[in-house]
């Protein structure tokens, strides 16, 4: 199998996809979303995308370029890890936030802003039809970067205002969002990774405080704590919901306990991985023997359809 592996800068994960897909007998090539072009992905089967939604404060028209890109290539019939879709939502929280509340999810209502007018409007909208606190955050963006939890309206108001200020800085042009806080009944999250639609596996994350005295954030690059933990049916079932809601082949939703049941806070359709962690060594070798027998049950259905086409064909004619 030939799999072709999207990427921006290059970080240690990717790599290390590179020599897990090769020991299942792979052959894998890199190439980097700034350079390529879709006549270069043409000639494999499988295209896996590792060009993360981090890269928004930094290159933000890449993203645009890598969502049309597997859409074409899609189209073409070629196997994108993760779909159109799948990306579409990983790189922007307000239609993720669409999908997931079309289809009966619980997750943060969610307010997006998508420019420096729309600032005083929508904050007082937030206000009343959330209160306080509230959660700042960019649409499109990852690892925890710029996220943040206001108490005030001048505070809302004055965090939207240096986030745009540092939005034009950088070219960033996919707006901010504000949720409402959903409290948590436990010290931690649970990150539920689901491929094909199973339950793949799932650990916990420490809750860390930022913008205040309280724990209330999950983030493994903020400083959160990764804890053995296995998901309960309720959490598996929506983590599941969610992966089938943006249709991807592969997911790690970050699920939050509460009164009211579980709740979907975010979903990773390009999750980052630790390659001096044990653990996250075996996610990622969990995560490519799902997606490569995925691959092996497709070729032998089309086998197997062609065989019988033969044997049809061959038949009409012998009569």
């Amino acid at each position: 199998m030939k799999i072709a592996i999207l990427h921006h800068d290059l970080e240690a994960p990717e790599p290390k996809f590179k020599e897990l897909f090769e020991e299942q007998g792979a052959f894998v090539s890199f190439f980097d979303i700034r350079d390529v072009s879709e006549k270069d992905l043409l000639s494999f089967d499988l295209v896996f995308n590792r060009v993360y939604s981090s890269v928004a404060s930094r290159d933000f028209k890449s993203l645009s370029k890598t969502l049309k890109l597997i859409k074409s290539l899609e189209k073409k019939g070629i196997r994108c890890v993760n779909s159109y879709t799948a990306s579409l939502a990983d790189y922007n929280k307000y239609k993720l936030y669409k999908k997931l509340k079309l289809n009966g999810i619980n997750t943060p209502p969610t307010i997006f802003v998508c420019s420096r007018r729309d600032i005083k409007k929508n904050s007082e909208k937030a206000i009343k039809e959330f209160g306080f606190p509230l959660v700042v955050k960019r649409n499109c963006g990852g690892k925890s970067y710029e996220v943040t939890k206001v108490y005030s309206l001048k505070e809302l108001i004055d965090t939207l205002d240096k986030m745009f200020d540092l939005a034009k800085k950088q070219s960033y042009k996919s707006g901010f969002i504000i949720q409402k806080f959903i409290q948590s009944n436990r010290e931690h999250d649970c990150r539920v990774a689901v491929v094909e639609g199973n339950f793949l596996y799932s650990y916990a994350r420490s809750f860390i405080s930022r913008n205040s005295k309280d724990k209330w954030m999950a983030s493994t690059s903020g400083g959160s704590i990764e804890m053995n933990y296995t998901a309960n049916k309720s959490e598996r079932e929506i983590a599941i919901q969610a992966n089938k809601a943006i249709g991807a082949s592969f997911s790690e939703s970050d699920v939050i306990m509460t009164k009211k049941g579980p709740y979907v806070i975010e979903v990773n359709p390009t999750a980052g991985y630790f390659v001096d962690s044990l653990d996250d060594i075996e996610r990622m070798q969990m995560i490519i023997s799902a997606i490569l027998n995925k691959s092996k049950s497709e070729v032998n259905f089309a086998e197997s359809g062609m065989v019988l086409f033969n044997k049809v064909i061959k038949n009409i004619f012998w009569y």
